[in-house]
């Protein structure tokens, strides 16, 4: 990764993605003072804004025929037709959370159609920016490092699965970085705005970043080597993109009734997007306190659709009023306030897990930073525990700290809280009176073994620096086997015993090429695992002991094998442990 010129960022957002870039030069400047150069010039935008919309118009064959912002005009003129379907939110399916299905809102897709509509996206995306990259800075595209954002709460599945979204999608992999969305928000604050309280060691401070489909918390300390993340990474999918769905399906409905409104999207489902943008300007300035109604205008292709029986209700529920969905303050908050709530009670969480030093700042960052409500609420909840500061620009954080972070990856970040205990499950000497009989088994020797202990990596809790190695040796538990084969296992727990310990659960599963030492007796096929832990991404690499040669491993979170047997197990040797400090 250092034969380049460029570092350019993708934020992939939920509702909106852009792209920024700076030379790779900018490194050596003054943070403040570095070039960082962005597009906000998208086809058919209504403003100019720094993000394009992510959304993907298909034709009849599932193929994208238009994405961005271009997508949602076409979609406007020709939905009527049927021809084209308009999809947008699918960031989130990643997840596997489905959603309520609300008409004009994103529904839950299979989870092989939303890596389709992920990657297709992406590639549109990455060949635009890469053409006009190339053209506004003459280097080759092959000279360009790349850094994609994911959220915090995204476990190793996810990260995964949008690392292999990208590569399809064009990206290099061996030129691809992922960025923790919260972290760069927290590089945007310090070295870009230059917050007070973000830039001094001994600084702590909480980031809250709420955005359309996640929202982030954690919190850091500065130190004179970096960022040390000092939070307990919370979150969820508390982001503006839920409370759309309410208004839809609680708002709308108690309204029109929902088959008068499955009625009118099926008729026409562009007029639900307009809709929806409708709302997007009048939920951003909603504050209660002015004691003003919320007022988001029925268009009128929308309103034609409505039978004369919905027009009547609607009416009987307004005061007469029938071509404006009108929400009382009391209503609105409501409303607000099933997605607001759950926002506020994990900052309250993370100010108790951090304990009396608490933090002196709480940056709130993300395009649901600009809602009003939003701020007035935090503002409330934190009362003299903080002071709460929205920058400027906050919907602009994370793609201008990913250029940041991207210009120096393994400094930025210099210490990250492990969510998790990370390790695997393997076979361990016995021992009569605490091993379950059940877990007693027998290895190439007959020796007497437990199966299924947790052969700890990392401890939930513990702060990890970056570029932290840890350093197993095992052999293959039967004579024969040409792989070593590994289940991996998380724990909220931070002294597991067992992989089947209450809070344990199988993440992922490691292979390790055995065949080249099948000549060698059992007790000599001995195989060095490295395990890097304390990036975005676990890293792993395998080498042989008596060759003393790399071999072939395969890290795998993504696929599901709980229906599958387990795989041969592995007896662990020695346990050496290379460890860096959190500081480096």
């Amino acid at each position: 990764m250092s034969n380049h010129r460029i570092v350019a960022a993708i934020d992939f957002g939920t509702h909106g993605t852009g792209y920024a870039w700076a030379f790779a030069s900018e490194r050596d400047r003054e943070p403040r003072q570095r070039g960082i150069h962005f597009f906000d010039e998208w086809a058919g935008q209504p403003s100019s804004y720094i993000k394009n919309r992510t959304a993907l118009l298909l034709g009849p064959d599932g193929v994208p025929v238009e994405w961005g912002h271009q997508a949602r005009r076409r979609f406007h003129t020709d939905s009527r037709t049927g021809v084209f379907e308009y999809v947008d939110q699918f960031k989130m399916d990643l997840l596997e959370d489905p959603d309520s299905g609300v008409p004009g809102t994103s529904v839950a897709r299979r989870a092989d159609l939303s890596s389709y509509l992920v990657t297709s996206y992406l590639r549109l995306f990455f060949e635009f920016a890469v053409r006009d990259i190339v053209a506004r800075s003459a280097v080759t595209e092959h000279e360009i490092l790349w850094c994609l954002t994911v959220p915090a709460i995204w476990r190793d599945r996810e990260r995964q699965i949008m690392r292999q979204c990208a590569e399809q999608a064009g990206i290099p992999g061996d030129r691809l970085l992922l960025a923790v969305e919260p972290e760069v928000a927290a590089l945007y604050c310090r070295h870009d705005v230059g917050l007070p309280g973000t830039d001094t060691a001994g600084d702590r401070f909480m980031v809250v970043d709420a955005g359309g489909g996640t929202v982030d918390i954690t919190a850091y300390e500065v130190t004179e080597h970096g960022l040390i993340e000092i939070g307990y990474t919370s979150g969820g999918g508390h982001g503006s993109t839920y409370l759309d769905q309410d208004f839809i399906g609680q708002a709308m409905v108690r309204r029109l009734g929902r088959g008068a409104l499955d009625a009118a999207y099926e008729k026409d489902r562009g007029s639900f997007a307009d809709l929806l943008d409708a709302w997007e300007r009048a939920k951003l300035g909603f504050d209660p306190t002015a004691g003003h109604d919320l007022v988001v205008s029925l268009n009128n292709r929308l309103y034609r659709n409505l039978d004369t029986d919905a027009r009547e209700k609607l009416a009987r529920a307004q005061n007469g009023i029938d071509d404006e969905i009108i929400l009382d303050p009391v209503e609105a908050i409501g409303l607000f306030d099933r997605t607001v709530e759950p926002i506020l009670d994990l900052v309250d969480e993370q100010l108790t897990r951090i304990g009396g030093a608490g933090v002196g700042r709480v940056l709130l960052v993300g395009g649901f930073a600009q809602s009003r409500h939003l701020q007035n609420q935090l503002r409330q909840r934190i009362g003299s525990r903080s002071t709460l500061v929205i920058p400027s620009k906050p919907a602009w954080a994370v793609l201008i700290g990913a250029v940041h972070y991207a210009l120096a990856p393994s400094t930025a970040i210099a210490g990250r809280r492990s969510r998790f205990t990370y390790g695997v499950a393997t076979a361990m000497p016995f021992e009569d009176g605490r091993d379950p009989e059940q877990y007693r088994t027998r290895g190439y020797a007959e020796d007497v073994w437990c199966d299924n202990r947790f052969d700890i990596f990392v401890r939930a809790g513990e702060i990890i620096g970056s570029g932290h190695e840890v350093r197993r040796t095992y052999r293959p538990l039967h004579d024969g086997q040409i792989t070593i084969d590994f289940r991996i296992f998380t724990a909220v727990d931070a002294e597991p015993r067992y992989v089947s310990d209450s809070g344990c659960g199988k993440v992922g599963d490691m292979t390790v090429d055995a065949t080249g030492s099948l000549a060698l007796p059992t007790a000599d096929r001995v195989a060095e695992v490295t395990m890097t832990f304390g990036g975005t991404e676990i890293a792993v690499r395998a080498r042989d002991l008596e060759s003393d040669r790399d071999v072939r491993v395969t890290l795998d979170f993504v696929t599901d094998h709980s229906t599958a047997p387990d795989p041969v197990g592995a007896l662990p040797t020695s346990r050496k442990m290379l460890k860096r400090s959190a500081n480096g």
